[in-house]
């Protein structure tokens, strides 16, 4: 049951994403309650190998959105509260929190500030369809963890970056920009851990004009209740406009990390390699996003971990009213630099899903995820599987102050 901590700061994170903005001009206020409700049937809700429980769930999400914009400064804030109730196994009933701010400041006709701050309370190994207007990803926000997360567990997790973009000639950037990433788990078999990145950046753009070209320097620490790691990275990045709608961009670098263990184990020094290839497609009547990332993540274990991902997002327009959906996430994992790829672990999740717009602000959604999990360091019972399949409904109430 919903606690009075938790009830008191939903409730404070709703009110000041209201009343926030309150000192702007009527017409830069916009903000919008949102519901969703959402029918689910899980064959695996625990997600395990053997000894695997099915149950229906009904969820309840109401939230509210803020928007707050001038020629200077936009924000956009969202909070909400996610209320599960199981059909039969109802132990597990609970209430999951999401929380984003984000900002834009134009500080001169020169320098940019962006930054955004995120909170979501849920359990591990879930995956969610993109509900209540959660952000697009950004490039450098791209998450490699979810998919090493191998235990149910209540987890909290906290995301934020700040970024700072300067033009030093008409052709020519400089950016700076912090991460932080921290994870809790309630299972004491998963290991908390947070971590700090601090990149700096420089690009130009070559005569085309369709070409932005530049090194990148990186610095990563992550400390886990288990082990902590330090990682420096240097790369060369290419952003490339092959049309008015479609770009790519290329980050490809070498990467040295020293890692030391609190059990007593020896330290680890390493080279390796990083890379980020995002190839974006924007049209009229679709949205396509495909790519690839290669960074260090940290395993249940508190560890670091080779992690590879490879990720779709597309929509597409049917009609002016009906949309398709499309998220996939594909990880392989390896604790050995991948010199025997079959002590690796294989992650897949697929979700296609059909959006019907009833109204301008109220829709209809059918999903269906696909999920394994593919161990193959395990002689024999390697993989584990899940299915689901959603019926939600969204609607929003727009108000401008």
């Amino acid at each position: 049951m919903m606690d009075i901590k938790r009830k008191l700061w939903i409730g404070a994170v709703l009110i000041s994403g209201l009343v926030m903005p309150l000192s702007a001009s009527a017409q830069d206020i916009r903000y919008t309650p949102l519901l969703s409700v959402t029918g689910e049937y899980n064959d695996n809700i625990l997600f395990l190998k053997d000894d695997k429980t099915d149950d229906f769930i009904l969820s309840l999400a109401p939230a509210l959105e803020v928007d707050y914009a001038t020629e200077l400064l936009e924000l956009n804030s969202l909070a909400s509260i996610i209320l599960k109730r199981y059909l039969t196994e109802d132990d597990f009933d609970r209430e999951d929190y999401y929380f984003h701010l984000n900002g834009k400041y134009r500080m001169t006709e020169r320098m940019m500030m962006q930054g955004r701050f995120n909170y979501l309370q849920d359990f591990s190994v879930e995956s969610r369809i993109a509900d209540l207007a959660e952000p697009d990803l950004e490039f450098d926000e791209l998450p490699v963890d979810p998919g090493i997360e191998r235990f149910y567990s209540e987890r909290k997790r906290y995301k934020a970056w700040a970024g700072l973009q300067y033009r030093l000639t008409e052709i020519s950037d400089l950016g700076m920009k912090y991460r932080y990433l921290r994870n809790d788990y309630d299972f004491e078999g998963n290991s908390d851990y947070y971590r700090n990145i601090v990149d700096l950046t420089y690009s130009r753009a070559l005569k085309s004009r369709k070409d932005r070209i530049g090194p990148r320097l990186r610095f990563t620490r992550n400390v886990s209740d288990d082990a902590e790691y330090d990682s420096y990275n240097l790369a060369f990045t290419w952003r490339h406009m092959f049309t008015e709608t479609m770009s790519m961009y290329t980050d490809i670098g070498v990467q040295y990390t020293e890692e030391t263990f609190k059990n007593g184990d020896e330290d680890d020094n390493s080279w390796g390699g990083t890379a980020d290839i995002w190839l974006t497609k924007r049209g009229e009547a679709s949205v396509l996003d495909i790519g690839f990332n290669q960074d260090l993540g940290t395993a249940s274990s508190g560890r670091s971990v080779n992690v590879s991902r490879f990720f779709c997002r597309w929509s597409q327009s049917i009609t002016e009213r009906l949309f398709f959906d499309l998220k996939g996430d594909f990880y392989i994992t390896d604790e050995d630099d991948y010199s025997g790829f079959d002590d690796a672990e294989l992650f897949l999740d697929v979700i296609p899903s059909l959006r019907y717009r009833m109204t301008e602000d109220h829709a209809v959604r059918l999903a269906y995820s696909y999920t394994i999990d593919y161990d193959r360091s395990l002689e024999d019972d390697r993989d584990k599987q899940r299915n689901r399949v959603w019926i939600m409904f969204e609607f929003g109430f727009p108000n401008t102050i």
